[in-house]
This record gives structure tokens, C-alpha cells and sequence, in this order.
């Protein structure tokens, strides 16, 4: 297999990832919205320990 070929095995193999993670958030919709509530409520702790006064 050439250059090329690695390329567009490299390619088809990313595209197939994709696939699935779309798959996977169309069934289960309500995990965008959780992870984003979960993240930021991570970041509001992590800043509200950084400026917690000592």
C-alpha cells in the first residue's frame, strides 16, 4: 500500500469514528447537554477554589 493508500485508509477509518459518535448522539440526545452542564459546572468549582480567599 502506497502513501495514498495510507492516507485514504487513514481517512476512511476517521470518517467511521464520526459515524459512530453521530450515531451514538442521535439515540442518546441528552448527552450533549449534560456533559456541557457538567463541564462548566467543573470549571465554576476549579475558579471559585482558585479565588476562595485563604
Amino acid at each position: 500500500m502506497g502513501v495514498a493508500g495510507l492516507r485514504f485508509a487513514h481517512v476512511k477509518r476517521t470518517l467511521r469514528v464520526r459515524a459512530v459518535l453521530v450515531g451514538l448522539l442521535e439515540e442518546l440526545p441528552y448527552i450533549c447537554p449534560v456533559v456541557v452542564a457538567v463541564g462548566s459546572t467543573v470549571m465554576i468549582a476549579i475558579k471559585l477554589c482558585k479565588d476562595w480567599p485563604q
